[in-house]
């Protein structure tokens, strides 16, 4: 299980209901980023910054990162820095194309960047106060914005709260997704939380009026923009209405409005292992060795080498990059076999419920998401961790000392995700500082049966 923000309580009937289903399918800790056969296939990039996201646009890719700066790459290991502040520039955390031409980037304090000539230049201006956590723009002045606290749109002028409709359930507290395919039409996917019921609040007149609707016995994993459409990716629950109950198969399905929904015919079986997610324009990941374009009437694959695969990764029609620390790329291939199980693919950070407070103080977390169930075939029990983080003055960590696990493999784990996790870069009289944290952290470990 995975919590949603740094410091929030274990969801205990998730816990009741889902438990059994863990220990079934138990992700086992164990050695962490394990070294592949083809590890060498994997090209590392040198850059003048720590990359935080990447897209690729066409035939290019493109990283964000700290410092404000954005570059660009025609191979994925020789990079062109195309925007950059040193010393006191954002932190940037997402970057996308819409077209060739329009693209934008988004990060700390409200920072927006925005290109209309495929990434020659880069225009930076604010959009409020509050980080920017994830957005989605048609053009310079139309989008969606989430951060901590609010779910808000741009209609060619300043931003406003997306005023969500009486049928939004009550417990919708989370907006982990957001589309914006025009001016007019936008949608936000809004749930109970992680891989659990979802639907989708969206306008089709620019944010004159908004809809919700949620598609029965489907749970949304990923949505996103592809071309002119939505696209949502999870799974539905079938025959649940016949004796014993139903059970779940992948889903792709496909909307002009986020309102009427209809499957996408192409071939989605490898998704029945692990579900296909951590879903990008270029696919979505089947494991962390096989990629699957399962967006239009026949679904594509490709290989990827074993190695340095995490959340932060995208693809053109030849190459993948992924942010692992720095940026790795490689070939991808065909692949011998999209029928067997793979590796479970990695873990996406999760955004906080809509409500959370801006994190106040010298040290103010922006994503600090933390896996607190942990499976270990000897362990069990609850167990409180302390740790020491060193945040760099861009505010990525430097270094994750953790002092008391109950395990080696639970320790690797832990530090996995912890350096990570990301925060505005930390200052003092108006000057970027490095930081000590000394924090703890509750988990708690099973055996699996």
């Amino acid at each position: 299980m995975q919590d949603r923000w740094f410091g929030s309580e274990i969801d205990f009937f998730f816990m009741r209901r889902f438990l059994p289903l863990l220990a079934a399918i138990a992700l086992l800790v164990g050695p962490v980023n394990a070294q592949g056969p083809s590890e060498s296939a994997w090209t590392k990039a040198e850059l003048s910054f720590r990359p935080i996201a990447i897209t690729s646009n066409g035939m290019t890719f493109w990283a964000c990162g700290t410092d404000g700066s954005i570059a660009s790459s025609s191979n994925g290991h020789d990079w062109q820095i195309k925007s950059r502040v040193d010393g006191k520039g954002a932190l940037l955390l997402g970057i996308e194309f819409a077209s060739n031409s329009f693209g934008y980037a988004y990060g700390t304090g409200g920072t927006l960047l925005t290109t209309t000539d495929g990434g020659v230049t880069w225009n930076a201006r604010k959009v409020g106060a509050e980080n920017i956590l994830l957005a989605s723009f048609s053009d310079s002045t139309h989008g969606l914005i989430r951060t901590s606290s609010s779910l808000l749109y741009l209609a060619g002028g300043d931003p406003q709260p997306v005023p969500l409709p009486f049928d939004v359930p009550s417990d919708f507290k989370f907006a982990p997704s957001l589309a914006a395919l025009s001016a007019d039409k936008m949608a936000a996917v809004v749930s109970e939380g992680w891989r659990s019921r979802a639907g989708f609040v969206s306008t089709v007149d620019g944010g004159k009026t908004w809809k919700f609707f949620e598609p029965p016995e489907v749970i949304t994993y990923d949505f996103l923009r592809v071309g002119d459409e939505y696209r949502a990716i999870g799974t539905e629950t079938v025959d649940f209405d016949k004796p014993g109950g139903g059970y779940g198969v992948p889903a792709v399905l496909s909307s002009s409005d986020a309102q009427v929904w209809s499957h996408v015919s192409g071939d989605i079986r490898p998704c029945h292992w692990e579900g296909c997610h951590v879903c990008k324009p270029a696919g979505c990941l089947a494991s962390r060795t096989l990629l699957i374009h399962p967006y239009g009437p026949q679904s594509s694959f490709a290989s990827i080498p074993p190695g340095h695969l995490g959340a932060a990764w995208t693809a053109t029609s030849r190459q993948i990059c992924s942010i692992d620390g720095s940026i790795y790329c490689a070939d991808l291939g065909l692949p011998k076999d999209t029928v067997s199980a793979g590796e479970p693919q990695p873990d996406e950070p999760q955004l906080p419920p809509l409500g959370t407070k801006p994190a106040t103080g010298l040290v103010r977390c922006v994503s600090c998401s933390l896996v607190r169930l942990l499976v270990d075939p000897k362990l069990q029990g609850d167990f409180t961790v302390h740790f020491t983080l060193t945040v760099r003055p861009d505010g990525t960590p430097e270094s994750v000392v953790i002092k008391d696990a109950p395990s080696d493999a639970i320790r690797a784990k832990l530090q996995e995700q912890m350096i990570s996790w990301l925060f505005e870069p930390p200052m003092k009289d108006d000057t970027p500082v490095a930081v000590h944290l000394n924090q703890s952290v509750a988990i708690h470990v099973f055996r699996p049966r």
